[in-house]
């Protein structure tokens, strides 16, 4: 019989509620939560293994919605550096799943990484290989052959196009991503560097392989045409007009926000040395857009994009430019987890989902940084510790 685990804590926020459940427990057995209750309703020793997290708030494990495997934004001139070599980029991104883990990250979802080094990240931690949060992966990112995308590779023509998707749907994709657009304005409008019928072939031949497709896409008439086409997911979203807004409100598409690459001074002045002062120059106009999706109070997700282990400061960013603290918390955990297409397996502490908790210290409701403060992490039930960071097989 799979055994059965009591997790208490000081209190819990499941979620989804506007509060903390003071005093609760949580249930677990098999790797999947059977239920939350009051502690003093339940009889401790019924149950073969109790975790005391006193003092502590239990909460969804964080995703990740917007990162890359190998990409570490903490190394100088680190876009440039994802043309290591691909032994490099493996040792390096199972040291950032780890970092990942350790800071409270349970799902991570990157957005197309070399050679697809993702899928097998993705492989290794299931087979217990090596540590890490879950993944859901792109496969090799697809972009024009002068367009954006330092992660993506070169494709030309709806063949072209249409080939490479199903070449990383055969390969174990997830889901497709593509470049429309790049990531500064100038002192021009913004171009797509997909073609109309490109971007429409893209997401017509994901789509009927029944997977979605998330698109690099600041604004311009790339996004214009993304809308009308049926896009699954915006990714950054940086020079959104308020017209696409308008548009984007009445769409289906998902957003996922990633602040820090503009935002933080520690990623900026990491860039190729020719694109830092373009993006300084441009984030006083990028907080306004930001600001705007916000106020709508559409619903978003959170990503890193590369900054490994630093999510909590992703929400605080979202914090500052005009989103609750609730709304900071759906971010990095249900509306993550609906993105992922996982709403059923995790994003929310809720009988028959896996546990995925985290115990932070403080109240995440009422101070955003106390995200900053992760004491324990539990993964499918599993409790990670340093011990299993380096014994990962056992932690699946």
């Amino acid at each position: 019989m799979a055994e059965r685990i009591l997790i208490k804590g000081s209190y819990i926020w499941d979620g989804i509620s506007n509060n903390l459940l003071p005093e609760g427990a949580i249930i677990i057995e098999d790797k999947k939560i059977t239920a939350i209750d009051f502690f003093d309703k339940i009889n401790p020793s019924s149950y073969e293994r109790m975790l005391d997290f006193s003092g502590l708030t239990l909460m969804p494990g964080m995703i990740d919605c917007h990162t890359h495997h190998s990409m570490d934004a903490t190394l100088e001139n680190y876009l440039d550096r994802m043309t290591d070599s691909i032994p490099v980029l493996t040792l390096r991104a199972a040291a950032m799943m780890k970092k990942d883990l350790w800071a409270g990250v349970t799902t991570i979802r990157t957005l197309g990484d070399r050679e697809y080094l993702d899928i097998a990240c993705r492989e290794a931690i299931k087979d217990g290989l090596a540590v890490g949060p879950r993944s859901i992966v792109a496969g090799k990112g697809i972009r024009a052959a002068k367009g954006h995308g330092f992660v993506g590779y070169p494709f030309t023509g709806e063949e072209e196009i249409s080939n490479a998707i199903k070449e990383n749907l055969a390969a174990g994709a997830d889901f497709i991503k593509i470049y429309i657009s790049g990531t500064l304005k100038g002192d021009g409008d913004l171009p797509s560097y997909l073609t109309r019928n490109e971007i429409k072939t893209a997401i017509d031949t994901a789509h009927k392989a029944g997977v979605k497709v998330a698109s690099h896409c600041v604004g311009g008439i790339g996004l214009d045409w993304a809308f009308v086409l049926g896009l699954d997911t915006l990714e950054h979203a940086y020079h959104i007009s308020d017209t696409q807004i308008e548009k984007l409100l009445k769409s289906k598409t998902q957003l996922v926000l990633t602040l820090s690459p503009i935002f933080n001074d520690k990623i900026v002045n990491n860039y190729p040395k020719q694109l830092i002062q373009g993006h300084f120059d441009e984030r006083n106009e990028i907080s306004r857009r930001i600001k705007a999706i916000i106020s709508t109070k559409y619903p978003f997700a959170l990503g890193t994009d590369g900054m490994h282990g630093e999510l909590a400061s992703e929400a605080e960013l979202a914090v500052i430019l005009g989103a609750t603290n609730h709304k900071a918390l759906e971010a990095i955990t249900i509306n993550g987890a609906k993105v992922c297409g996982l709403e059923n397996e995790t994003g929310s502490i809720s009988p028959g989902k896996y546990a995925d908790i985290i115990a932070v210290d403080g109240n995440p409701l009422e101070n955003i940084e106390t995200l900053k403060k992760v004491r324990a992490v539990i993964k499918k039930g599993r409790l990670i510790t340093a011990s299993s960071l380096q014994h990962s097989r056992f932690y699946n």
